[in-house]
């Protein structure tokens, strides 16, 4: 396995489900979101080359990587869902500026939840 070897895991408990995600490095925070069906591994290559001056983050999406795999019947694979998982992973890690990097379907979670944000005075 590839984090194993090369990075840490870290998990994060989504109401009982596991949320992993990459936290590699330390300065300015990168948070990359990979799209469907990819997961970290998609960005590791950047992971590496940027974990030397920045701080690097990067979830696995339930349903894919390290993240948990639960059937619909207990989890909604929704855009509401993954921005909720990521707005999570964010207040836990306490994130205030950061940089996105997003690829495919990753793109939505970044820009509707700058667009909620907007909408509710933030």
């Amino acid at each position: 396995m590839y984090h194993q070897a090369a990075f840490a895991e870290h998990f994060l408990d989504r109401d009982g489900l596991r949320y992993h995600y990459l936290d590699e490095g330390a300065g300015d925070v990168i948070v990359m979101i990979h799209g469907n069906p990819t997961w970290s591994y998609f960005y590791r290559n950047l992971v590496r080359a940027f974990r030397d001056d920045h701080r690097v983050i990067v979830p696995d999406h339930i349903g894919c990587g390290f993240s948990d795999k639960p059937p619909e019947s207990e989890y909604s694979y929704d855009l509401a869902n993954r921005i909720a998982d990521l707005d999570r992973l964010i207040d836990h890690l306490q994130l205030d500026f950061f940089t996105m990097v997003v690829h495919d379907w990753g793109g939505l979670c970044p820009t509707q939840r700058e667009r909620r944000g907007r909408d509710e005075g933030h």
